[in-house]
């Protein structure tokens, strides 16, 4: 099941000349010996194909606004948000008047693991 984690609600600690907000703790489903790390770039006013991972998680860090539907359910999400997608569920992003970027974790890093969702 889908996990979101928001930045809004997360603590901010004060560090020796920074400060830093502890978004997520997450539990893997199984041991990962590789990870990829891609920053994606989404258009403005654009909704992105479903698909699904039959085996990979996939981690997504949003740096602005943006909706992302999950199994058929929208959820709206902002700057910072943290969601953790499982195998299998379908998703997809929906921008609003603005670009987007995304950094998505894959875990483990399988280049060939995307379907499309219906």
């Amino acid at each position: 099941m889908v996990k979101i984690h928001r930045r809004s609600i997360a603590p901010t600690k004060g560090k020796s000349g920074y400060t830093a907000t502890y978004v997520a703790d997450v539990l893997l489903r199984s041991e990962i010996t590789t990870a990829g790390f891609i920053i994606v770039n989404i258009p403005a006013k654009t909704k992105t194909i479903p698909h699904a991972h039959m085996e990979l998680e996939e981690i997504f860090i949003v740096m602005n606004p943006t909706k992302l539907g999950i199994n058929g359910e929208i959820h709206q999400l902002e700057k910072g948000d943290l969601v953790v997608v499982n195998p299998g569920e379908a998703h997809h992003f929906e921008t609003y008047n603005e670009p987007v970027t995304v950094i998505a974790i894959k875990l483990p890093n399988l280049k060939d693991d995307k379907v499309q969702a219906e």
